[in-house]
């Protein structure tokens, strides 16, 4: 199976729909959150510091504390969280792994890559948080 992102981008996508499906514009636990989307606490926490350090998720200290959407869903695109998780240079390199790979030193499916990735960070700059909460939500 192909995969675009990894396990933690996809836990992290989940945790944010979670927060918007379940607690919009309140707080959520992670106990809750795992236990709602199957995803292992530990993993969890780690995926969520890095939600907090992107500026997603507000972290929220002492008895009744938690987590919280940072900025509405509307603005949080996909492009943003994956990168935030991935890291800002996920889809700067040559997908066949070649180290020199670039205009001047294409690999074999350089232009490929090149025209099929305008379109997909297009894409997931134009979804936002919102977009796949409520696809979510329709899908239940």
């Amino acid at each position: 199976m192909f995969k675009l992102f990894s396990k933690g981008c996809q836990h992290a996508l989940w945790a944010l729909s979670y927060a918007l499906i379940e607690r919009e514009g309140a707080r959520f636990q992670p106990k809750e959150l795992c236990k709602r989307t199957g995803i292992p606490e530990p993993f969890t926490r780690k995926v969520l510091q890095s939600l907090v350090q992107g500026g997603f998720l507000d972290a929220h200290r002492g008895p009744g504390g938690g987590y919280s959407l940072a900025r509405p869903a509307s603005e949080i695109s996909l492009l943003d969280v994956i990168k935030a998780v991935e890291g800002q240079d996920t889809f700067d390199h040559c997908v066949m792994g070649l180290p020199h790979c670039g205009g001047a030193d294409p690999c074999p499916i350089h232009e490929l890559w090149v025209a099929s990735k305008t379109k997909l960070l297009g894409d997931l700059d134009g979804k936002s948080l919102a977009d796949i909460a409520a696809a979510t939500l329709r899908l239940q």
